[in-house]
């Protein structure tokens, strides 16, 4: 027993003529169990101390963790973003680059064209210039041809009919070969 129980115990006893049943039960149970009650509730006390403590200890853990975790997720977040932001302005600028070749493209386009018709356009104009310029050529030739034959067939007209013609060359010659021979009398 403890020496602190012990002299309450004396100074309760010195007081008290007559304890009471109730009273000296609970002396009794001081007696027994005191010290392990008093252990008991000292360890209890410092397990509690230590549970608290450590749940103290785990809350800031688990605090600074999601505070880490918090800053990862914003980086991660952050850098996604960036990466998102990076890939479009590349893609932006690849569709600006397409199309600003797209329309370099219909301008060239557009520029052949405006060539080829041009250029259709000058050989049809050469092409009727040349048809007419045969044209002028063939009725050129038609009226010499139709003048010869006139004047050949006058010649021949004049032959045949004893008229003197204005020109003989060789057209006539050719006309009296062809002409057929009047028949002569017989000499006896």
């Amino acid at each position: 027993m403890n020496p602190s129980a012990r002299a309450e115990l004396e100074s309760r006893g010195t007081t008290h003529a007559a304890p009471s049943p109730a009273n000296s039960l609970d002396q009794v149970r001081e007696i027994l169990f005191g010290a392990y009650v008093r252990d008991f509730e000292r360890k209890i006390a410092r397990i509690e101390g230590l549970v608290a403590s450590q749940g103290e200890e785990l809350r800031a853990d688990t605090r600074r963790m999601i505070d880490v975790l918090e800053a990862h997720v914003k980086r991660e977040t952050d850098a996604q973003n960036a990466q998102r932001e990076s890939d479009r302005t590349a893609q932006m600028a690849a569709l600006n680059n397409v199309a600003r070749e797209a329309r370099d493209a219909v301008a060239e386009l557009d520029q052949r064209i405006k060539k080829l018709e041009d250029g259709l356009i000058r050989a049809q104009r050469d092409f009727r210039q040349q048809i007419l310029d045969e044209a002028k050529g063939f009725v050129e030739q038609s009226r010499s041809l139709r003048d010869e034959l006139m004047s050949t067939l006058q010649r021949e007209l004049a032959l045949y009919t004893g008229e003197p013609s204005e020109a003989s060359g060789p057209a006539s010659g050719v006309v009296e070969a062809t002409r057929t021979p009047e028949p002569r009398a017989e000499q006896s």
